[in-house]
C-alpha cells in the first residue's frame, strides 16, 4: 500500500452518489470569494404531464384502427371500432322482447285502471253519502233542539227590541230633540236682542263697531244652530217611523222561524233510516274495491318483466355505442398496443381491460424523479431546475418542481451497499418550462434542482474546515509563522464542496488542512500511505467535518 505516492483520485459510485478524494498539496489554500450553490441532482424519465390508456368497455374483435403512433388526435375523435355485429343482433332480440312485454303490461294497466276508476268512484260516492247521513243522523236531535231554542230566543229578543223602541228609545229621542230645539231657539232670540241693542248704542257712540260685529256673528251662529235643531227634530219623526216598522217586521220573521223549527222536529226518524242505508252501501263498495288487488299484482309482475328487458335493451344500446372508441382527450398517440383483428377484453369491475392506444399531451412534459428522503426534505414546489437530456447532450432546458409526493414510493426503494436496509425515496415531478418536438416521453434526463445559493461570498473548501466540541475551525498560517493557528469560524450556507464564512477569516487568509483525528483507515478504502490518509480524508472534510 505504501508504494502508491503522489496524488491518487478515484470515484466510488454508491446509490447514485459519487465521492472524489484528493491528496492535499503543501501549498494549502488561500481564502477567496465566489459563489456557493446547493443542488439536488437526480436522473429520471421524461413523461407527459397528462397521458391516458384508452380501453374498450365492450369485448370483441378490433374491426378498424384509425390511428398510428405519432398521430395527433382531438377529443372525441374516432380511434377504433369493435365489430358490432354480435351486439347488434343481441339488441334486436331484446328490443323485440321489450315490445311484447310492454304491450302485455299496457293491457293489464288499462284493465286495472278502468276497473279501479269505476270502483273508486262508487266508493267515493258511497262514502260521501254515508258520512253525510251519519252526520245528519247524529246531529239531528241536537240541531232540532238548538234550532228550536234559538228561534224562540230570537223571537223573544225581537219582541223586547220592539217594546224598548216604543216605550223608551223613541220617547227619549223626542224629549232630547225638543230640548235642543228650545235651547237653540232661546239662544238665538237672546243673541238677536243683544245685537239690536248694540246697534242702537253704536248710533249714539257708546260702543265700538267691533263689539257690534262680534254680536252680529254670535247672532248668526245661534240662528244657524236653531235651524239645525229644527231640521233634526223634523227628521226624527220620519226615522222613528222607519225603525218601528223594521222592528215589527223582525218580530214577524222571528215568529215564522220559530214555527218552522217546531215543524222540523218530525224529521229525526227519517234521518235514522237514511243513515242505515248509506252505511250498508259504503261497506259493499269497500268490499268491491278489495278485489282489484288481484289484478294489480298481475300488472306489477308484467311491469317488472318489462323493466328487466328494458334494462337489457339499454345495456345493449350502450355496448353498441361503445363499439366506436373515441379519444377521451386531445393529444398524440404515443403507443399503439393492438392491431386490427385482435380480440380485446372489456374494462369492467372484474377486468382491467385491454389497452388499445396511449394518448399523451406532449405540450407539457415532466421528468419524474425518485429522490432520497434526505434530499427531498430540502425541496419545495416551485424551485427552479435545469434539465439535461441524454438525447440532446448540447442543450439545457429549464424547469420547475411542480409536485412532491406526500408519501414515500415503496416501489422505488433501493438496498444500501452491504446491508438490507432500503433507501426511502419520494416521487418528485419537474415540469419543463417549454416543450420541444425533439423531446419524447421515455427519454432519460438529469435534473439539477437549485435548493439555495450565495453570490460573491467568502468561502472555504470543505476539506479545510474541522469540527470539534466547540464548533467549526480552520488552521490559518500567518506570514512568517512556523505553525498554523486554530481559528474559530461562524458558518453560513454549506454545499458539498464549500462552506460560507460569516465570521473568523477574511479573504486572502492562507489555510492548511486540519490534522486528521479519526481512526486509521485501512482496507479497500485505503489509497496511500497512512500518513497521507491522515492528512486528507476521503469524505472531503478535515478533522471530522461534515
Amino acid at each position: 500500500m505504501r508504494t502508491i505516492a503522489g496524488v491518487l483520485a478515484f470515484t466510488l459510485a454508491v446509490a447514485g452518489c459519487s465521492f472524489k478524494r484528493t491528496t492535499p498539496t503543501s501549498s494549502g489554500h488561500v481564502v477567496d470569494r465566489g459563489d456557493i450553490e446547493i443542488t439536488v441532482i437526480e436522473t429520471g424519465k421524461i413523461e407527459a404531464v397528462q397521458d391516458v390508456e384508452v380501453k374498450s368497455r365492450v369485448s370483441g374483435r378490433i374491426a378498424k384502427l384509425y390511428v398510428q403512433e405519432g398521430d395527433r388526435v382531438e377529443k372525441g375523435q374516432l380511434i377504433a371500432e369493435i365489430d358490432p355485429q354480435e351486439i347488434r343482433l343481441q339488441l334486436e332480440q331484446t328490443t323485440a322482447q321489450l315490445r311484447s312485454a310492454e304491450a302485455g303490461a299496457k293491457r293489464s294497466l288499462e284493465s286495472v285502471q278502468l276497473t279501479r276508476k269505476q270502483m273508486e268512484t262508487a266508493l267515493q260516492q258511497a262514502e260521501a253519502r254515508y258520512i253525510q247521513a251519519k252526520r245528519e243522523y247524529e246531529n239531528q236531535p241536537a240541531l232540532t233542539d238548538a234550532s228550536l231554542r234559538q228561534a224562540k230566543i230570537n223571537l223573544e229578543q225581537a219582541q223586547r227590541d220592539l217594546e224598548l223602541l216604543k216605550n223608551t228609545t223613541h220617547p227619549q229621542q223626542r224629549v232630547q230633540a225638543e230640548a235642543d230645539l228650545q235651547r237653540t231657539k232661546a239662544a238665538a232670540e237672546t243673541d238677536k236682542a243683544n245685537y239690536e241693542r248694540l246697534v242702537g248704542l253704536l248710533q249714539k257712540g257708546y260702543v265700538a263697531q267691533r263689539d257690534v260685529d262680534n254680536a252680529r256673528a254670535q247672532m248668526e251662529a245661534s240662528q244657524a244652530a236653531y235651524r239645525t235643531a229644527q231640521e233634526n227634530y223634523d227628521r226624527l219623526a220620519s226615522r222613528q217611523a222607519i225603525e218601528l216598522r223594521n222592528a215589527e217586521q223582525a218580530v214577524a220573521a222571528a215568529q215564522a222561524a220559530y214555527d218552522q223549527a217546531k215543524a222540523r222536529a218530525n224529521l229525526d226518524k227519517n234521518k235514522e233510516q237514511a243513515y242505515l242505508d248509506a252505511k250498508a252501501a259504503f261497506e259493499q263498495a269497500k268490499e268491491d274495491l278489495r278485489r282489484i288487488k288481484m289484478e294489480e299484482a298481475s300488472l306489477a309482475q308484467a311491469r317488472a318483466q318489462a323493466d328487466q328487458i328494458r334494462s337489457a335493451v339499454a345495456d345493449a344500446q350502450r355496448q353498441l355505442s361503445e363499439t366506436k372508441i373515441v379519444a377521451p382527450m386531445s393529444g398524440v398517440i404515443t403507443r399503439k398496443l393492438v392491431e386490427e383483428g385482435e380480440l380485446v377484453a372489456a374494462l369492467s369491475s372484474f377486468s382491467g381491460g385491454t389497452p388499445i392506444v396511449q394518448i399523451a399531451q406532449l405540450g407539457a412534459l415532466q421528468v419524474t424523479l425518485n429522490i432520497n428522503e434526505i434530499d427531498v426534505a430540502r425541496l419545495e414546489v416551485g424551485m427552479p431546475a435545469t434539465v439535461e437530456i441524454d438525447a440532446l447532450p448540447d442543450e439545457v432546458f429549464g424547469g420547475r418542481v411542480t409536485r412532491i409526493a406526500p408519501a414515500s414510493d415503496a416501489s422505488a426503494a433501493t438496498g444500501q451497499a452491504g446491508g438490507g436496509d432500503a433507501v426511502v425515496r419520494y416521487k418528485v415531478e419537474v415540469q419543463l418550462d417549454k416543450s420541444d418536438p425533439r423531446i419524447r416521453p421515455g427519454m432519460s434526463a438529469k435534473c439539477t434542482i437549485r435548493v439555495d445559493e450565495r453570490k460573491n461570498v467568502v468561502r472555504v473548501p470543505i476539506e479545510y474546515v474541522g469540527e470539534d466540541d466547540e464548533g467549526y475551525f480552520v488552521m490559518v498560517r500567518k506570514d512568517g509563522a512556523k505553525k498554523a493557528e486554530k481559528t474559530r469560524l461562524k458558518i453560513g450556507l454549506r454545499s458539498s464542496t464549500w462552506y460560507e464564512v460569516l465570521e473568523g477569516v477574511s479573504e486572502g487568509a492562507r489555510l492548511e488542512k486540519p490534522p486528521y483525528t479519526g481512526p486509521s483507515r485501512r482496507g479497500f478504502m485505503q489509497a496511500g500511505p497512512e500518513e497521507e490518509s491522515d492528512s486528507g480524508n476521503g469524505d472531503g472534510n478535515g478533522g471530522g467535518g461534515q
